[in-house]
């Protein structure tokens, strides 16, 4: 098999079956055997036992060389490894040793594995291990064994024939190959060019070499130098040996203790730093022409940018370092490419280019990771080693074997690569060579293509015979609404799922697998007289089953995601869901009519108080300044109004409505006092007239008296005294009785002569007389400067020159009065427009506080009928009435819809849209509601849909959730009636019923809201009865809306159906065994359950979550389902989460961070930090290497560590599997179905294993952003809003089923299109239709992470870029920082 095409995949496969096999049988621990993997040096050890760690859950041990030695090894300690051990990966040599010593004999061993099997020549250690040890075991007692290899031998002709029969032999083993058709389907493969260079020229020896010849030919050390550099000066050129020099004598130099340098090396350090070397020259006197060549192809390879990624090959580790610093040091390739060698151990006489195991590791790693994108490699690169797919390479110096030919072709295996031979130009030898390789290739594969039928795999729809029954040609299936028509040969195409076998006579038959997410899994054709036929049987049965299970639509086609079928109970269908602003009829609370009454009779009133707590009395200077008051209605108010924020003095104060036990009888007399009183107190406040007949007036104000009892009847406790004051409208002149302090400060005064301007009296200054001084702190420079320059003028008295600035002439001026010598001087405040309190204060004149004291003379002043504390509390009964109303239409709503146990407040913060602009809104609870929704409708589905896939369950929720399904649910119950969307303002509100400035109510009020916030209410209403009675509550207000749960009538209801569903299926499927669990999946149950803290009463739930679509077993269903389930789970545990820890952050902030917590590399990190990697089943060759590289690159950033720990978000720059994080969430789905679908056990599980890794990597203060989120994130914080992602798919030309098998992880790809160079995805990122960054690959998500970076990096390397480029209108005070940066310097975020 060629590189790359899935060789250590089938190992690993291999071994986990033969330790099940172990498993089964039981044996003693005296009789118990165990796998060994042999590889042939020692960078495989680590390599191979990391993938078969990370792709099982089986003890791995590794032993090589470097880690431990025969010779110290004792029959106690090899048993202690032997009995921990289910596979030993280790070195030929070791193994053999151990043989050898006696420390394990062959009857102990169940599976041989030979890696790169190929070596088995002559007195190798394989070919030891197999003659000394497995050949004189009794049959019975040797293990199996299995060799890998891309070639079984290096020999031509008959001798390959005799070479391959002898390696079947020695391994007693049969080769098994798959036809190079098939190879070409799975693997890339590489354009082949030979590129010619012209002989070089004879190069004089050089300057350096001549002095180092002439003056330290004795040194030892240096002969291998001297050999090297007379081998490169013909190969390389000149500028490359005395380069070599330079690295050689310096490396020598530094090797040891430097007192130690002899006088000689001491003389040759002299000579190299005596002669400097000039920078590199492209030019034939310099370099060589085959340099010059390589130059040449590197110049052509720049053009690939960032794509590029290469492996130069040569045969000699100088002849890499040479080349190496060579690109290094090129000053045109400085910028292009990050040059390393990777060279393999060295122990003679070039150990100072020795290169340890940590060393080629470390290079991969980077290499992968593009640290480096270009390799001058040895052979050690050819064979073995996990090295990333390249799209150049070049063979520097020719391949001198076959193996190493192909090998090094393996390494391109990118789309579009290129393969480079370099040849010089009428070299008759290398010719020969490469014509002597290419032939051994064509013989080889001659030979493969000989094997008989059962040791050659060819494709599944290949014909095996052209002969057909008579009968097929009329077996047919038609669809009658659309004529589509099935016949054998149409429907082989659909399902290339195949394992054909002989009946035992002339017949056949065809087992058909389908994939694990089918609906159904196996199929078996009639008897046929052909193999080909018998697929075709089996293929035609399954279509017909597929298009009765809905799997098929009415045209024969596969349903798939997004053409799911639409006739499913209470889904909606898509309709137009533009975000249109409708004008919508808005509610007035049906508590305001009032109910026909006679005329004249007393009538029967209910009281509600309303006050400010005592604690925020206090803070607003006493209870007497504050006077509690009362709302008189017809009705009680109808619920509890919960206690709410009125924004005073720059701070929240807390505001509580109380109902009064006793109702009153009030007489008109009263009535009409109270409707006086209320008229004129709005008038006061709103600075408007007020009127409203009796008989319509909906409720009345009114103070309460100082002391009040509320266990008696309200109409004792009204303080009528203030009503009958406040009969009148008209300021009266002050008595003498009004003059005590105590009363002054409880006045509302007006000035004499301006009657529009009111003012309480803050302090009695009776400290001060009229012919004292003014204090300067009564009064600014500003003031002084306008004093003097009106007496300048003449518009005032000049200033006495004995007692100057005094409180009368200061008032002369200020007020034009006269003041008498008893005048009072007062504080005062002046009577402010009404606000609006429910918000804080946004305006500067309402945030500004007064930084000097106004005072005023008592004489000035008139009094207006009411007292200072009524009208105080009086200016807040708009902004409370305000708020009750929108209490009263949530209560409505919740008598109508029936969510009686959800909280009115939450309700009220449910129904109220950002524009009301209060100090809550519903986007929060919009957030929570939204997951519920997913979160339950998913469980829905799942259960009702059994055989259904994620594809057609993800199509179904779509519906459910839309925007436009919620917006049917919300018209429906007409919640749009009750929302409150109109922020409150002074100039605009209006009581109930009420006449203001002549203009009469307005009955039908409306307002307009857009179609997405009338689906938002629906989810916001979910997220508070989730508050208020957790999943049973959100899931019965889900069904009272609308939502489709049609089989289910409460929450308990899922696990009752879905149990009952499950019995009836197993019942109707007498003829299929349920599968029973192997020792080594319930092995791997019980180790997971101890991880999870979690015992599965049905185990095969957890082996469900861990297969993936690859393995195309029978026996075994996907965990796609189970995926589709745990990540609705996994959601709502996250938001519900924040939603707690962040209980003032924005739905943009709690957004933020939960993707940074849900996304495929974090659930990668968790999947690996729970370990569930080792349980994954599959048959998907990709996966083997991507899981180890993954885990390597983990230890490496341990090691890298500072703390040798992870830190923060170790995760964000790394590619995890896609399978990783989908671990994590089947088994949330697994454990969530096995548990009843009981959410505290998910909720437990979340606690103890997700949240805690969420706080220690996670963190508000340093979270990375994903770059999509970053980017959409700066441009709308800079006012952009026309910017958008474009993705160019050309794989739209790819067929279903080929899509289809890639999503399973077999890497089809059309043979159609294999020399298709242009059919690649391009995704571009545009501002205002400019393309800004384009990037190109396959896969889709990483496309637009890619160009995300790419906009990114533009944009910030030019700030004026942006601007030059947007023309969005800015608004007024548009935010300038993302969500997550506001949130972070809001000053109350601990």
């Amino acid at each position: 098999m060629d590189t790359g095409s899935g060789k250590t995949l089938v190992a690993v496969m291999l071994i986990k079956e033969m330790v099940e096999r172990e498993l089964e049988a039981k044996r003693s621990p005296a009789e118990r055997k165990i796998c060994f993997f042999i590889v042939n040096n020692v960078p495989l050890v680590f390599q191979q036992a990391e993938v078969v760690r990370s792709n099982s859950n089986l003890e791995v041990s590794d032993m090589c060389g470097e880690k431990q030695t025969v010779g110290k090894f004792s029959q106690e300690l090899w048993d202690l490894a032997y009995n921990r051990a289910d596979v030993v990966v280790l070195t030929a040599q070791i193994l053999l040793d151990l043989l050898r010593h006696g420390f394990i004999k062959m009857s102990k061993i169940h599976l041989l594995i030979f890696d790169e099997c190929h070596h088995a020549r002559k007195d190798h250690p394989f070919c030891c291990i197999m003659k000394e040890f497995y050949h004189n075991t009794p049959e019975n007692d040797r293990p199996k064994v299995f060799g890998m290899t891309a070639s079984p031998s290096m020999d031509v002709g008959t001798k390959l024939y005799h070479s391959a029969r002898e390696l079947e032999e020695l391994l007693d083993a049969t080769i098994f190959t798959i036809h190079p058709n098939e190879v070409q389907v799975y693997v890339e493969r590489p354009k082949e060019v030979i590129v010619q260079y012209h002989e070089p020229k004879k190069y004089a020896t050089t300057q350096l070499t001549k002095r180092l010849r002439k003056q330290c030919s004795m040194i030892t050390k240096l002969n291998a130098s001297f050999e090297s550099t007379t081998h490169n000066l013909a190969h390389l050129g000149p500028w490359c040996v005395d380069r070599l020099w330079k690295l050689h004598v310096e490396k020598l130099g530094e090797s040891g203790d430097p007192a130690n340098v002899t006088s000689e090396m001491k003389l040759a350090l002299g000579i190299i730093k005596a002669i400097p070397l000039p920078p590199p020259v492209y030019s034939e006197k310099n370099l060589s022409p085959k340099v010059l060549k390589l130059i040449q192809l590197l110049r052509v390879a720049a053009q690939l940018k960032d794509e590029f990624c290469g492996i130069v090959f040569v045969q000699r580790r100088d002849t890499a370092m040479a080349l190496c610093m060579l690109l290094q040091e090129l000053e045109e390739f400085q910028n292009v490419f990050r040059v390393q060698i990777l060279a393999g151990h060295s122990d003679g006489s070039e150990r100072i280019l020795r290169m340890s195991f940590r060393d080629q590791t470390a290079i991969i790693s980077h290499f992968r990771n593009k640290v480096y994108n270009l390799l001058i490699a040895t052979s050690v690169a050819e064979e073995g080693l996990d090295i990333q797919p390249c799209n150049f390479v070049v063979r520097f110096d020719p391949a001198t074997t076959i193996i190493s030919y192909i090998q090094s072709r393996g390494r391109a295996r990118k789309r579009n690569s290129r393969y480079l031979m370099m040849h010089e130009v009428d070299n008759r030898g290398e010719e020969a060579a490469f014509e002597k390789i290419k032939y051994s290739e064509t013989s080889m594969r001659e030979w493969c293509s000989s094997l008989s039928e059962d040791r050659l795999m060819k494709s599944p729809l290949e014909d095996d015979d052209s002969a057909l029954d008579k009968h097929d040609k009329q077996q047919t299936f038609k669809v009658d609404s659309t004529n589509a028509l099935l016949t054998l040969d149409s429907a082989i195409a659909l399902v290339p799922y195949f394992n054909t076998m002989p009946t035992g006579g002339t017949f056949f038959v065809c087992d058909l697998m389908l994939p694990a997410n089918a609906p159904i899994r196996a199929v078996q054709s009639d008897y046929m007289t052909t193999k080909n036929m018998a697929k075709k049987s089996a293929a035609f049965k399954a279509c017909e089953q597929l298009y009765r299970l809905g799997a098929l639509n009415e045209n024969l086609l596969p349903v798939m995601s997004g053409a799911a079928r639409k006739d499913e109970v209470g889904e909606a269908t898509v309709i137009d869901n533009k975000d249109k602003n409708k004008s919508y009829p808005v509610a007035i609370p049906e508590f305001w009519r009032r109910m026909p009454m006679a005329a004249g009779r007393p009538a029967i009133i209910f009281g509600c108080v309303i006050e400010l707590t005592e604690e925020d009395q206090e803070h607003l200077g006493g209870k007497d300044r504050y006077r509690a008051m009362c709302l008189l209605t017809y009705r009680p108010i109808p619920c509890h109004i919960a206690p709410f924020h009125l924004y005073l003095d720059g701070d929240k104060r807390t505001v509580t409505m109380r109902n009064n036990p006793n109702p009153m009888r009030m007489d008109q007399g009263r009535l009409g006092m109270l409707r006086q009183f209320t008229l004129n107190i709005f008038q006061k406040i709103c600075r408007k007239s007020f009127d409203c007949a009796i008989e319509d007036i909906p409720y009345f104000v009114a103070p309460l008296r100082k002391g009040f009892d509320e266990r008696q009847a309200i109409d004792t406790s009204i303080a009528w005294d203030d009503i009958q004051l406040g009969q009148g409208s008209t300021a009266q002149p002050l008595s003498d009785n009004d003059k005590d302090d105590q009363q002054i400060l409880n006045c509302v005064t007006t000035l004499r002569n301006d009657s529009g301007r009111d003012f309480f009296i803050k302090k009695v200054m009776r400290e001060f007389r009229m012919d004292d001084p003014i204090p300067e702190h009564l009064y600014g420079s500003k003031e002084i400067d306008a004093w003097d320059d009106a007496i300048a003028k003449g518009k005032t008295p000049p200033l006495c020159n004995i007692k100057g600035r005094t409180f009368a002439a200061y008032f002369k001026w200020k007020q034009n009065c006269d003041c008498p010598d008893d005048d009072v001087v007062l504080s005062v405040d002046r009577v402010r427009k009404m606000r609006n309190n429910l918000q804080p204060a946004v305006r500067e004149e309402e945030k500004r506080e007064e930084r000097t004291t106004v005072v005023m003379p008592l004489s000035v002043f008139m009094l207006y009928p009411v007292h200072a504390d009524v009208l105080r509390m009086s200016q807040l009964i708009p902004s409370v009435l305000y708020n009750l109303d929108s209490v009263l239409l949530v209560q409505e709503v919740r008598d109508k819809v029936k969510l009686m146990d959800t909280r009115l407040d939450y309700l009220q913060e449910a129904f109220t849209s950002t524009s009301a602009n209060r100090g809550y809104q519903y986007e929060r609870l919009e957030l929570l509601g939204d997951s519920f929704l997913k979160f339950s409708s998913t469980i829905r589905l799942y259960i009702v849909n059994p055989s259904k896939d994620e594809g057609q369950l993800h199509g179904h929720r779509i519906r459910i959730i839309s925007n436009s399904a919620l917006l049917e649910h919300c018209t429906k119950h007409e919640l749009y009636r009750y929302l409150c969307t109109t922020p409150f303002h002074r100039t605009s509100w209006r009581p109930t019923r009420f006449i203001v400035d002549g203009k009469a109510w307005n009955d039908s009020p409306s307002h307009n809201l857009s179609n997405k916030m009338l689906a938002d209410v629906v989810e916001a209403t979910l997220g508070a009865a989730y508050l208020c009675g957790g999943i049973k509550n959100a899931f019965y207000t889900a069904k009272v809306l609308g939502i489709p749960f049609d089989e289910f009538s409460t929450w308990d209801d899922f696990h009752k159906v879905y149990s009952e569903a499950k019995d009836s299926r197993e019942e109707k499927a007498e003829d299929r065994s349920k599968p029973i669990l192997t020792q080594s999946q319930l092995k791997n149950v019980r180790s997971a359950e101890k991880m999870l803290g979690y015992q599965f009463k049905d185990p095969l739930l957890f082996v469900e979550a861990m297969t993936h679509a690859s393995h195309i077993r029978n026996d075994s269903v996907c965990y796609q389902r189970l995926e589709f389930l745990g990540d609705a789970v996994l959601d709502f545990q996250v938001v519900r989460y924040y939603y707690e820890k962040f209980p003032t952050a924005q739905p943009g902030v709690i957004t933020v961070v939960k993707d940074a917590s849900v996304n495929n590399t974090v659930l990668g990190a968790i999947s690996l930090n729970w370990g569930l990697h080792k349980y994954l089943n599959h048959y998907s060759p990709a996966l083997v290497g991507a899981i180890a590289r993954t885990i390597v690159l983990l230890e490496e950033k341990k090691e890298v560590s500072p703390t040798q720990e992870l830190e923060h978000e170790y995760w964000s720059d790394m590619n995890m599997p896609k399978v990783l994080g989908d671990l994590v969430e089947s088994t949330l789905g697994a454990v969530f179905v096995d548990s009843g679908f009981d959410f505290e056990v998910v909720t437990d599980l979340f606690s103890r294993l997700i949240r805690p890794f969420l706080d220690k990597y996670v963190n508000l203060s340093n979270i990375v952003l994903h770059p999509t989120k970053m980017l959409i994130e700066l441009l709308q914080a800079k006012g952009c809003s026309l910017f958008s992602f474009k993705l160019e798919d050309r794989s739209a030309q790819v067929s279903t089923g080929t899509k289809m098998l890639r999503k399973l992880g077999l890497g089809l790809r059309p043979l159609q299109l294999m020399e298709d160079e242009d059919n690649a995805s391009k995704c571009h990122f545009k501002i205002h239709d400019r393309i800004m960054a384009t990037v190109t690959g396959e896969d889709s998500d990483d496309l637009k992470k890619q160009v995300a970076i790419a906009a990114l990096a533009k944009l910030n390397s030019d700030p004026s870029l942006l601007a030059s480029l947007c023309t969005c209108p800015k608004r007024r005070g548009a935010r300038q920082l993302t969500v997550l940066d506001r949130y972070m310097q809001d000053p109350n975020v601990q």
